[in-house]
C-alpha cells in the first residue's frame, strides 16, 4: 500500500445489517462501510486504536480482499485478527509471512501456538526455534518447547529444558511453577511437589509474578490433597492467601479441601500447560504500554485453551480499560458457572452493564446477584455503587446496612463501608447519621484522604468546628497533593469562609490539574468574581459549560444566569452553579457532583496480585474451575 493511499480515506455510511467474516462468523454491525482500500485500511487503524477489535478485523478482511498481495497489510491484518480472536483467519496469514524480516517472529510463535493446539509438538517446537530472541522471548519460547517435548513423550526432556532457563535471574519464579506444572502432568509427583515448594516457600519470589506464586500455592494445595495430605494441602494454600487473602481460586479450594471433596489437577494436559505459559506471561507485562503485547498472548493462550477461566477474565479486564464494555460482558458471560472466578464475574457484569449505560439492566442484575450471593460483602458494595451513580442513596443505604453487617466483626479495612455509607446518609440529609459513619470510618483508617475532605468540609459547610474541618482538609490535601478534587474542597471551603484570596490561590492549584472539570471551572470562576477579577470569572464559567463531563441541567441554567447578570444573579445561595457537596476523587466517590457518575471497579478479588486497582483480571488456568 502507497504512502498516498495511506493518507486518505473514502468512508460511507453503511446500511442496517452485519456483516459477515472470512470464517462465516458474524460481525456487528459497522458505523461505516468503507468504498477503497485505503478506506478500509484507515478505518481497520482506527477501530484498532480504540479497541474496537471486531470492527478492525472485520475492515481487514475487506481491505484484504481489495490488496491481497500487499505485505503491510497482510502484518497488520495478522495482528489484528491475533488481538480479535481470529485465531483461524490469524494463522493463514503467518503461514505467508513466516519469513518476513518485520512480522516473522509472531508469525512464528502463532504457527506454533497452532502445531502445539493440534498436537504437531516437533513442528510446534521447529516454529519456536527463533533466532537472536530477546530475554522475555527467551523464557516464552523455552517454556513453550518444554510443554512440546513433553507432549511429544520427552518428558525428561521437558524438565531439562526448564532447568536451562537460566539467563536471569527474575525467570525463578515462572521456571519453578512450569516445572510443577510438567512433573505433575507426567505423573512425577515428588518432582512437582519438590518444584512448587521451592517457589511458595520463598514469598520473596512473589515480586517477580504474584500470579505464578499464587498458582503454585493452588497447584501444590491440589497435588497435596489428590495425595490425601490434607493438611500440607491447606497449609501450601495459607501461603498463597496470606499475600492474597481475598483471591477466590485458593479461598473456594481450601472450602473445597475440607470439606473433603475430589479435588483435580490445576492443569489437565499439555494445551492447558501452553496456556498457562503464556497467561502468567501475560499478566506480567499487563501494565501500560504492554497491554497490547499482553492481549497478543491472552488470545494466544485462549486458543489453546478456550474456556480457560483466568485467560477469559484476563481479556474481559482489558477490553473494559478500553471501554469495550458488551465485549468484556461476553468474556464474562464465557466463564464456566463452576469456576472460582464465576462470582466476581456476575459482579463485574453487572458494573460493565452500567459503564456501557445499560442501566436499569445493571441495577437488576446486581440485585440478583445478592440473592445469588447473599453473604458477600462485594455483592452488596457493587449494588450500592450503581445506586450511588443513580443517586438512589436510600437503597445504597440498605444494601450498605447489609455489607456492614456480614463484615462482623469489623475491622480496620471496613472503613470505607462506613465512608460510602456515611455519603449516602448525608445525600439524604441525615447529618447525624453520616458524621457518625464518617467518624467510625476514621477511628478505622485515620489517615483516609477522601473521609477527611468530606468530613472536614462538610464542618465548614455548616460552621461548625471550622479549626478542625480545615485542618483535617489541608491534612487530605497534603496526603493526596495531586488530587484536583480534594483540592478543590480546600478552596471552595476557604471561599465559603469569606478568604477569597485564599481559594483563588487553592482553585487555581486544582484546576491545574483537572482542567476541564466543570464544577472546579465554575468554583475558580465565582473565586474571581468576589476579588474583582470579572473578566476571568466569565472565563472561567465559559469553561464550566464546555468541561467535560457536563454541569446538570439545574447547573448550567445557573452559570448561564451567572454569565447574563454576574454572581449576584445567584446570590441567594452563594453564587456556585457547583454543589456544596465535598468533592472527591470520583473513583472513589462514585456520587462526587459535577463530574460523570460511575461506580468503582470491583476490587481485585480475582487478582493474583492482589493490588491491582483495575477490575479483577487474574487467575490460573483450569485450577479456577470448582471441578
Amino acid at each position: 500500500m502507497s504512502a498516498t493511499l495511506a493518507l486518505c480515506a473514502a468512508l460511507a455510511p453503511v446500511s442496517a445489517g452485519a456483516v459477515e467474516t472470512a470464517n462465516g462468523t458474524e460481525a456487528p454491525d459497522l458505523p461505516f462501510e468503507a468504498q477503497s482500500l485505503p478506506g478500509a485500511y484507515l478505518a481497520a487503524k482506527q477501530a484498532q486504536q480504540t479497541g474496537a477489535l471486531d470492527d478492525a478485523t472485520v475492515y481487514f478482511d475487506q481491505a484484504l480482499k481489495l490488496d491481497p498481495d500487499s505485505e503491510i497489510l497482510r502484518q497488520d491484518a495478522m495482528l489484528a485478527f491475533l488481538a480479535g480472536g481470529r485465531f483461524a483467519e490469524a494463522i493463514d496469514l503467518a503461514n505467508e509471512l513466516r519469513d518476513s524480516p518485520t512480522s516473522g517472529k509472531i508469525a512464528r510463535i502463532a504457527l506454533g501456538i497452532d502445531g502445539l493446539k493440534k498436537g504437531q509438538y516437533d513442528k510446534a517446537i521447529g516454529e519456536f526455534d527463533i533466532v537472536d530472541p530477546s530475554d522475555l522471548d527467551i523464557l516464552l519460547l523455552g517454556q513453550l518447547m518444554a510443554w512440546s517435548n513433553l507432549g511429544a513423550g520427552r518428558v525428561d526432556e521437558a524438565l531439562l529444558g526448564i532447568d536451562d532457563l537460566d539467563q536471569a535471574p527474575w525467570f525463578q519464579a515462572f521456571n519453578l511453577y512450569q516445572k510443577g506444572l510438567i512433573a505433575d502432568v507426567a505423573g512425577r509427583t515428588e518432582v512437582a511437589r519438590a518444584a512448587y515448594s521451592s517457589l511458595v516457600d520463598q514469598p520473596i519470589l512473589a515480586q517477580s509474578s504474584p500470579d505464578a506464586f499464587l498458582s503454585a500455592a493452588e497447584s501444590l494445595g491440589r497435588l497435596e490433597a489428590r495425595a490425601g495430605n490434607r493438611d500440607a494441602a491447606v497449609a501450601a494454600i495459607d501461603k498463597g492467601l496470606d499475600l492474597a487473602p481475598s483471591y477466590d481460586p485458593l479461598r473456594i479450594l481450601k472450602q473445597r479441601i475440607e470439606r473433603q471433596e475430589t479435588i483435580d489437577p490445576a492443569i489437565a494436559n499439555v494445551q492447558e500447560g501452553g496456556a498457562e505459559v503464556l497467561r502468567i506471561l501475560g499478566q506480567t507485562i499487563n501494565r501500560g504500554d504492554g497491554q497490547d503485547v499482553a492481549l497478543l498472548y491472552f488470545q494466544l493462550a485462549k486458543a489453546l485453551a478456550p474456556r480457560n477461566p483466568g485467560i477469559l477474565t484476563a481479556l474481559a479486564g482489558i477490553a473494559e480499560r478500553t471501554e469495550q464494555f458488551d465485549r468484556a460482558i461476553a468474556y464474562y458471560q464465557s466463564i464456566p458457572e463452576n469456576s472460582a472466578y464465576r462470582r466476581t464475574a456476575d459482579l463485574q457484569i453487572g458494573l460493565d452493564y452500567w459503564y456501557a449505560d445499560r442501566k436499569e439492566e445493571a441495577k437488576d442484575h446486581l440485585r440478583r446477584a445478592t440473592e445469588t450471593y447473599p453473604d458477600d460483602i462485594q455483592a452488596y458494595t457493587a449494588l450500592a455503587d450503581v445506586l450511588a451513580a443513580d443517586k438512589d442513596y436510600a437503597e445504597v443505604t440498605k444494601a450498605l446496612d447489609k455489607a456492614i453487617e456480614l463484615a462482623a466483626p469489623i475491622t480496620d479495612d471496613n472503613w470505607n463501608l462506613f465512608y460510602q455509607r456515611g455519603i449516602s446518609y448525608e445525600r439524604r440529609d441525615m447529618w447525624d447519621k453520616a458524621e457518625a459513619d464518617f467518624k467510625r470510618a476514621l477511628e478505622l483508617s485515620p489517615d483516609q484522604p477522601q473521609v477527611l475532605n468530606y468530613l472536614g468540609y462538610s464542618w465548614v459547610d455548616q460552621n461548625v468546628n471550622l479549626d478542625e474541618g480545615l485542618d483535617m482538609i489541608r491534612t487530605a490535601v497534603e496526603l493526596r497533593p495531586n488530587d484536583g478534587y480534594i483540592i478543590d474542597s480546600l478552596g471552595w471551603a476557604y471561599y465559603r469562609l469569606g478568604r477569597y484570596d485564599e481559594a483563588v490561590d487553592e482553585l487555581e492549584r486544582a484546576i491545574l490539574l483537572s482542567p476541564t472539570d466543570p464544577t472546579i471551572n465554575d468554583h475558580l470562576g465565582d473565586a474571581y468574581w468576589h476579588v474583582g477579577r470579572e473578566r476571568e470569572a466569565r472565563f472561567q464559567w465559559e469553561r464550566a459549560l464546555s468541561g467535560d463531563p457536563k454541569p446538570e441541567p439545574d447547573q448550567i441554567e445557573r452559570i448561564r444566569a451567572k454569565l447574563e447578570g454576574g454572581l449576584e444573579a445567584v446570590a441567594d445561595e452563594g453564587g456556585s452553579a457547583g454543589s456544596d457537596k465535598p468533592r472527591a476523587d470520583a473513583k472513589d466517590d462514585a456520587s462526587s457532583e459535577g463530574s460523570a457518575a460511575a461506580p468503582s471497579p470491583l476490587p481485585a478479588a480475582t487478582s493474583a496480585s492482589g493490588a491491582s486497582d483495575a477490575p479483577a483480571e487474574a487467575g490460573t488456568g483450569e485450577s479456577g474451575q470448582a471441578n
